[in-house]
């Protein structure tokens, strides 16, 4: 990093520190878990952390959660009509799903 950089931030937690701002973290003294970051792709770790901090999912598990909401939603229907329809839409989201997880 550049120098200009290095001072901010060395400026910013001096303030922060000054302040009593980083007394009371929640985080203080925790390990830092980067299993997960270490684990995705390196050409996928900064799409993946903007998606995380704004509280979005990938096209993929967004897909997967609606799957399961679907088959919740079949198990308790009595419905032949409904079952069949569900059914239907459980496969289109998986093959999406697939779709989507092929092409990463």
């Amino acid at each position: 990093m550049s120098l200009f950089i290095d001072n901010a931030i060395a400026g910013w937690i001096h303030n922060a520190e000054q302040n009593g701002e980083l007394k009371n973290n929640p985080f203080k003294g925790k390990k830092i878990d980067l299993d997960d970051y270490f684990r995705t792709p390196a050409e996928h770790r900064m799409a993946m952390k903007i998606l995380k901090d704004a509280n979005a999912l990938p096209p993929a598990v967004e897909i997967m959660k609606e799957i399961d909401r679907k088959k919740e939603e079949l198990e308790l229907t009595e419905k032949l009509d409904l079952k069949l329809r569900l059914q239907k839409e459980i496969r289109t989201l998986e093959l999406k799903k697939n779709l989507f997880l092929e092409n990463q």
